[in-house]
């Protein structure tokens, strides 16, 4: 009997060594947790309805980004505006012109001969820069004229400003050459006014105003300085110093007088004289 019952004993010893459970229970599978550290938690890739997703949609917004990149491509295309449209091209080629005739190419520089045309071109374009933002940019941003009235509105001075400039110059024939070479709808009326053409016209023609008057101002300027290079070479012959550059002697010379003649504010004023009515 005793043996009986520590046989029973060392069996069910055994078994719970030996890892039993209940007959009727299911084997437990360890789960990995490897895995589980190293790799992250993917966000949920799963598309959302049309019912049930965010609406993102904004007009006013939108609005405010479309208004936002169009005013910045105006911006990228301010230097073309600038030389096409305004008194700039006729300073710069004629203060060009001037450092040439000087005889020093180098001095002053670009950006000092670029900057004292931007100012005198700002004295020039003030009063029409001021009707521009008053009949159209101010009445734009205060919503009181869409975008295509206040661009009519805005252009109108400029266009006013540009054909003045061109019969100032008697080259009112290039607005009309122009106009029998460019393509335009059937059935439009001609122009009879030179503020009648439109700005795709006008823009090119007063381009090709101001560089042929530029050039007229620069013979006229560059014709003292050549006066004193013939004067100096036919000196220099004359003393048989051939071997002695006439330029070098002519700078000198040229630079006292034009200092003496005040000659930076005499090419100055004589330029913003030129645009005045």
């Amino acid at each position: 009997m005793r043996h009986r019952r520590f046989s029973a004993l060392l069996a069910v010893a055994a078994f719970a060594l030996l890892g039993g459970d209940d007959p009727g229970s299911k084997p437990v599978v360890p789960q990995p947790r490897g895995f589980e550290v190293l790799l992250p938690k993917l966000p949920d890739m799963s598309i959302a309805s049309p019912a049930t997703a965010p609406s993102t949609g904004n007009p006013p917004a939108l609005v405010n980004s479309a208004q936002t990149m169009a005013l910045f491509a105006l911006i990228s295309l301010a230097p073309a505006a600038l030389l096409m449209v305004t008194a700039f091209v006729r300073i710069s080629v004629v203060l060009t012109l001037l450092r040439q005739a000087l005889g020093s190419p180098q001095i002053p520089g670009n950006q000092v001969l670029m900057a004292l045309a931007l100012l005198l071109t700002a004295l020039v374009m003030r009063p029409v820069a001021e009707s521009v933002y008053e009949r159209g940019i101010k009445p734009y941003t205060e919503h009181r004229l869409d975008a295509k009235a206040a661009w009519d509105a805005g252009s109108e001075p400029i266009k006013v400003f540009m054909s003045e400039q061109i019969k100032r110059t008697g080259h009112e024939h290039y607005l009309w050459d122009l106009y029998e070479r460019s393509s335009h709808p059937p059935g439009e009326p001609e122009p009879t006014e030179s503020e009648q053409f439109s700005i795709a016209i006008l823009a090119p023609a007063f381009l090709l105003s101001e560089l042929t008057t530029a050039l007229y101002i620069g013979f006229a300027v560059y014709l003292p300085f050549l006066v004193i290079d013939l004067v100096v070479s036919a000196v220099l012959g004359a003393m048989g110093l051939f071997m002695l550059p006439p330029a070098l002697v002519a700078l000198p010379l040229k630079l006292v007088l034009f200092v003496l003649a005040d000659g930076w504010m005499l090419v100055a004023g004589m330029l913003l004289r030129s645009f005045s009515p």
